[in-house]
């Protein structure tokens, strides 16, 4: 029996195995006969065990005396077919991880240099284009006596609108600020406003009013990706899964999906074709929200199956052993892990994540994560700012959430919203900026999958493991789950694997 299998029918009865353990259960001829017995014993016991132990299992007695001389049995084991990523040796850099370099102290000045730090850099990116070279300041511009057409880049700190329907935008750099109208016959200009939300920074190009104190816009630009940029693509025939939002400890985890998932990856089940996507797996993202957590949302008690948060970790831990040795696994933080609310997140701290530190192959970084794997650019964010963007942004749904990320990686930002939703450190730099942009712009957090292509990136949401919630319900939010993009890093193209 193989250790998958194994570890899969005391995961059905909310059991974890120790490794040695699971190796001295394997000596066992009889295997069905003596799981089954660990399990009735572990259920008669006043206090259930939180890991069964090799001193456990000797506890029970489980080896029987010989009835008989038997002849000695040979057993040849088959050697298994070995996986084409395993051929590979892996590639990972990481770039911009928050853990263990937060400086932020949360008084006002740190708040003046976060604020500081983002227009500069996106103003610098803005600069980049050919419109804007020649952007002037707010303060020259209130200055002057000029009256031609003007460009400015600013930080949006209002935006309000007027009694005839024009847009206001209150605009400020760090020289001053002034009022830019968006007139309500500019139906294009006044289509693109929908977009903007307050603290992001967009280039703008208009006229002056008469005394300088206003500009009447006639183009909106943000910092955008670039039309001529090209994807990065892995030499190697490497593939990339992706997951998020887990969930493990509530009563609507998929376990059994899960377990179906973890099959896959060990090239268990599936078609041929599938099977030859699964043997090329060289690495795991998970993108948050591993376990449910305890306390995140109201009445969120009576759908935990698992209460104590240690035990959830421990329980991941547990199915991430059984992804086949040779697979990377990255794991970031969401809302619902033991780190702080205010984004950028620390990775999950060794003590409620002590397993998964202890197992080479994971990478315990920050929420958000820029890896590179293979020469290809991943940039990995839980995605709680989507609650701002689908809240703020008319035309948004939960239902779609590659078209609330497009959003974002035009902005070039993860969280441009303050004071809404998602808690934000001020950091003395600001690691929600997309300074570079990725090949792969990977979100979880809203639990529906969604895929789509936009200037040489591919945009994934990776959807949950979690049935729906009743504050999911509540909120009118339908989960797709147990779906999994699987993104081949030579091909960039992205398969969705169900395991329903």
């Amino acid at each position: 029996m193989e250790d998958l299998e194994i570890l899969s029918k005391f995961l059905k009865s909310n059991i974890n195995v120790h490794p040695l353990a699971l190796q001295e259960l394997k000596k066992n001829e009889n295997i069905d006969a003596v799981i089954d017995r660990i399990i009735s014993e572990t259920q008669k016991a006043e206090k259930k065990p939180e890991v069964i132990t090799l001193d456990f299992i000797e506890s029970l007695h489980l080896t029987a005396e010989p009835t008989a001389v038997q002849a000695p049995q040979v057993f040849v084991e088959r050697p298994r077919k070995r996986f084409l990523a395993e051929e590979y040796e892996a590639e990972i850099k990481f770039k911009n991880d928050i853990t263990k370099k937060s400086f932020s102290n949360g008084n006002i000045q740190g708040f003046v240099e976060y604020f500081n730090d983002r227009y500069e850099r996106l103003a610098k990116i803005l600069r980049g284009r050919n419109r804007l070279r020649d952007a002037a300041t707010i303060e020259w511009i209130r200055n002057t006596s000029f009256r031609g057409s003007v460009k400015i880049i600013g930080m949006v700190s209002e935006i309000r609108k007027s009694q005839k329907g024009h847009v206001i935008l209150e605009v400020e750099d760090p020289t001053g600020a002034i009022p830019v109208l968006i007139l309500n016959s500019n139906r294009e200009l006044l289509e693109i406003s929908r977009e903007i939300v307050k603290d992001e920074v967009v280039g703008i190009e208009g006229n002056l009013g008469k005394s300088s104190d206003i500009v009447i816009a006639s183009e909106i630009f943000f910092p955008d990706v670039p039309n001529n940029r090209e994807q990065n693509k892995s030499e190697a025939p490497m593939v990339l899964a992706i997951i998020s939002d887990t969930h493990v400890g509530s009563t609507k985890f998929l376990e059994n999906e899960f377990l179906k998932f973890l099959k896959w990856l060990n090239g268990e089940i599936g078609s041929a074709k599938q099977v030859q996507l699964a043997e090329r797996v060289k690495y795991l993202i998970v993108g948050g929200d591993l376990v449910d957590g305890v306390g995140i949302y109201p009445e969120q008690e009576g759908e935990l199956l698992i209460k104590d948060i240690h035990v959830q970790y421990e329980k991941f831990a547990e199915f991430l052993s059984m992804v086949p040795g040779h697979i990377e696994i990255i794991v970031l933080p969401g809302n619902h892990d033991a780190v702080r609310q205010a984004e950028p997140q620390p990775a999950i701290s060794e003590e409620f994540a002590g397993r998964l530190y202890n197992d080479a192959r994971v990478h315990m970084v920050g929420n958000p994560c820029y890896a590179t794997l293979h020469g290809v650019d991943v940039l990995s964010y839980h995605g709680r700012s989507l609650d701002d963007v689908i809240s703020n942004m008319p035309g948004m749904s939960y239902s779609q959430p590659d078209k609330a990320m497009l959003t974002l990686i035009k902005k070039r930002h993860l969280t441009p919203i303050y004071g809404d939703k998602v808690p934000l450190a001020p950091e003395v730099y600001d690691y929600m900026l997309i300074d570079e942009v990725p090949d792969i712009f990977h979100f979880g957090h809203v639990h529906t999958v969604g895929v789509t292509n936009y200037r040489g990136v591919t945009l994934i949401n990776s959807g949950t493991f979690q049935q729906q919630t009743s504050f999911q319900r509540k909120l009118n939010m339908l989960p797709t789950p147990a779906i999994v993009p699987v993104v081949d890093l030579q091909k960039q193209t992205t398969t969705k694997m169900i395991f329903r």
